[in-house]
């Protein structure tokens, strides 16, 4: 594979989609978190909504790993070396980490709890019979893992600004993935 100049156009259009529908649900299941319990009608738009498109941004994830397998991608710049090299690979793959154990732990989540996951209309899978523990476990990851995903988000924000604007000379960086 060569090294275009710029991720592929499908890369980039699964790279702003996905960050559009992972801060939006972020937004969304904090929320949901607030609400009062005795609402039910808030419930029944909410979380069918939040899980379809968990469940939708985990197939994109998948999608996307499949995707990068098989697609050019930009060569990393040449400032870009020695420890940011591997702190920027390695934030990375924390990232696809953190983009799969969100979503699979909300599914896993509700499976435990004895619910199903249904992705616009469609049941999915049951992938784990009703365990409480794993459950509650599934919650604490769900809940949580949302916030290491921000700070993370933040430090990849402010690594593409800073290699754009005080290390690219040519200002090249950030159109990478416009």
């Amino acid at each position: 594979m060569s090294n275009p100049a710029k991720y592929s156009l499908p890369m980039r259009l699964m790279h702003w989609a996905m960050a559009a529908l992972i801060l939006g649900l972020i937004a969304v299941g904090w929320y949901m978190e607030g609400l009062d319990r005795s609402v039910e009608a808030k419930f029944a738009v909410f979380y069918p909504l939040h899980k379809s498109f968990g469940a939708l941004v985990l197939l994109l994830v998948l999608m996307r790993v499949v995707m990068k397998a098989f697609t050019a991608k930009p060569a990393m710049p040449s400032y870009v070396n020695g420890i940011m090299r591997k702190l920027s690979v390695a934030s990375h793959h924390l990232l696809y980490m953190l983009m799969l154990a969100i979503p699979l732990s909300g599914y896993l989540m509700s499976n435990a709890g004895g619910r199903a996951v249904e992705m616009f209309g469609i049941t999915l899978p049951v992938l784990v019979e009703k365990n409480k523990a794993l459950g509650s476990l599934m919650h604490d990851i769900h809940v949580t893992a949302p916030y290491v995903l921000l700070a993370l988000i933040a430090v990849h924000i402010g690594a593409a600004i800073k290699h754009h604007w005080f290390d690219d000379s040519e200002r090249s960086y950030l159109r990478r993935m416009a």
